[in-house]
């Protein structure tokens, strides 16, 4: 009798966003960073998506989910006062001294193929 074994795989395609500020004339510079461009995982494993940024005055750093044909909608996000954010299967680990974030999903399923876009900005107080 011969076994038959089902396997499923997600993917997930990632990107990053970035907020427009003051440039260096004639660079452009690019905010936030992301890696890996895209990933592909066995259902059930933990995906992880890394994302860097250059500007110290970010503070705020939402990450958005993004289906085919559709806006992007609000995931999690995180305040640089914390470390670390959890809701339910997704998590967000945050280093202010690297200037690094990464989202954990885990248990991914094949629902979570999408883009995921990292995005960061600063609060400016009245007057600034």
């Amino acid at each position: 009798m011969a076994k038959i074994l089902k396997a499923s795989f997600v993917v997930l395609t990632f990107q990053a966003a970035w907020v427009s500020g003051q440039q260096e004339e004639g660079r452009d510079q690019q905010q936030v960073r992301q890696s890996p461009q895209s990933l592909t995982v066995w259902e059930g494993q933990t995906s992880v998506l890394n994302c860097t940024y250059d500007n110290s005055a970010f503070d705020y750093f939402p990450w958005y989910q993004q289906f085919p044909g559709e806006g992007p909608a609000l995931l999690i996000a995180i305040r640089s006062v914390s470390n670390k954010k959890k809701d339910g299967r997704f998590t967000v680990f945050f280093s202010e001294r690297d200037k690094q974030l990464s989202l954990h999903i885990t248990d991914s399923q094949p629902g979570d193929s999408a883009t995921y876009i990292c995005a960061a900005s600063a609060q400016c107080s009245p007057g600034t």
